[in-house]
């Protein structure tokens, strides 16, 4: 019986995220949006395959749909796994932690023991996926799933392997302090190949094998990892990338021609910057209003000439700390704009808190004269790329102010550098963005949207897959 993507070149693959790719909206059922689904689309379009993710607690899922050709495994989590393998030990435990412990990381055994549960329910399920795809390659992906290489390995150790982590690695010292460092060490190896954004991460976490794992026989030899059962195990830099023909589509599509034109009158003769964020606290949006704010007080002449949009959209905002965050933002645009606004005249900050749709997003990177990527930490940020890459298709000479603790920062160097951990410095970046001559933009927008262009997601996927089937790195 034929199976969705069998027509597809390269062998099958077995896609493994947190959830499946696909959301039910008034609609109906429709491709979810975020990174990991935009990254992974191209691939599983072009691979036949199967992608195994939680079902999201939604029943009636499709087993397949016409946008992606895949065949999906749903798997069912109980309230208690949600809560515990999700919201606390994935989310509360890794998230924070891996992002350099900017907020306190919480360790509960019952945590950690759901996650193992989650971890092996997920490999089983995988597993079954995988036998009937004679040869496919399974590719797991971020830090919900750090067990199931190892899981897999047992039940099929002929099977190629690869983890993709779609966040930062941090440093040996601070993954030193999750109690089962060891467990997520070797449930990674696992896999073939583990990659990373930068060669950073990469680095980080081959320290923490070498420092972690001696006891346990694994030995490093440079970007190698020795096992105690003989396999090695390569760790791989290969920073994720989008898909550049999609957004250079998008910036040309009619659809979005009138989004331009609508946010164009919006904000006529005004400068337009732009934040485009997931409202999480990794990224930076309450130091980025503080940053206006300071900007305003240092030209107090710009609060006529320049509007910032705060676009915002929601995350985990059934969880405490994800509210607060919300309320901070929110009570900054307020005190800003209560303190800026002239009577009669436009409030200088703007915020929308939801979702876009592609159209939108297009548009608005459009017409943004300058985008404001200002995380405290994040593993590679996509939007720093989808912009260079809409200005670039339209001709345009935005500005992109891009904090240097994100891997993009690794390859947009021709961005305006920030640290936003340093508020009046972010504010100065920002005033330097802004009169930068328009030639100095166009230059740097051209080399960062080839750049982005010759290493987009197609070629992202070639890579970790002929990685992950050949069993290690090449060249």
């Amino acid at each position: 019986m034929a199976q969705p993507g069998d027509d597809a070149d390269g062998p099958p693959v077995v896609a493994v995220s947190n959830r499946l790719p696909v959301t039910r909206s008034d609609q109906g059922w429709e491709l979810s949006s975020g990174g990991l689904v935009t990254a992974l689309r191209p691939a599983m379009a072009k691979h036949s395959g199967t992608w195994v993710g939680w079902d999201g607690g939604v029943r009636g899922m499709p087993t397949s749909m016409p946008e992606l050709a895949v065949r999906l495994v749903p798997i069912r989590l109980s309230p208690a796994d949600v809560r515990q393998y999700y919201h606390g030990f994935s989310n509360a435990t890794l998230w924070p932690l891996l992002h350099d412990a900017i907020e306190k990381p919480r360790f509960e055994r019952p945590w950690w023991r759901s996650y193992r549960e989650v971890n092996a329910a997920f490999a089983t399920a995988t597993a079954r996926a995988a036998d009937e795809r004679p040869g496919a390659l399974c590719w797991i992906h971020d830090y919900h799933l750090m067990l199931v290489p190892r899981l897999l390995r047992e039940r099929m150790p002929d099977r190629r392997i690869g983890f993709f982590l779609h966040v930062p690695w941090p440093s040996p010292d601070i993954f030193a302090r999750l109690p089962w460092r060891q467990d997520i060490l070797l449930g990674l190896l696992g896999a073939d190949v583990v990659s990373f954004h930068t060669d950073g991460y990469r680095e980080n976490f081959l320290h923490a094998c070498a420092h972690l794992l001696r006891e346990s026989g694994v030995t490093v030899d440079g970007s190698r990892i020795m096992t105690p059962d003989d396999r090695v195990v390569a760790a791989m830099t290969a920073p994720i990338s989008i898909d550049v023909g999609e957004f250079s589509r998008l910036a040309a599509d009619p659809a979005t021609e009138g989004d331009i034109r609508e946010i164009g009158q919006q904000f006529a003769d005004r400068t337009l910057l732009i934040g485009m964020d997931r409202l999480d606290y990794t990224k930076g949006i309450v130091e980025r209003l503080l940053a206006i704010e300071a900007l305003l007080e240092r030209s107090p002449e710009l609060g006529r000439q320049v509007a910032f949009l705060q676009v915002a959209v929601p995350s985990r905002d059934d969880v405490d700390e994800y509210r607060r965050l919300r309320s901070a933002v929110e009570g900054h645009i307020g005190r800003i704009n209560g303190q800026f606004t002239e009577p009669g005249s436009e409030v200088p900050v703007h915020y929308l808190y939801r979702s876009l749709t592609p159209n939108q997003i297009a548009a608005y990177y459009a017409v943004a004269d300058c985008l404001l990527v200002t995380p405290l930490i994040d593993g590679m940020n996509l939007v720093a790329k989808e912009y260079v890459t809409v200005q670039h298709a339209l001709g345009g000479s935005g500005s992109l102010v891009l904090s240097e603790f994100t891997g993009a920062a690794v390859e947009l160097r021709e961005a305006v550098p920030c640290n936003p951990f340093d508020v009046e410095g972010l504010a100065q970046r920002i005033e330097q963005a802004l009169r930068q001559p328009d030639q100095t933009r166009r230059a740097a927008l051209r080399a960062m949207a080839e750049r982005v262009r010759k290493y987009d997601v197609h070629r992202w996927v070639a890579g970790q897959l002929a990685a992950i089937e050949a069993g290690t790195v090449r060249g």
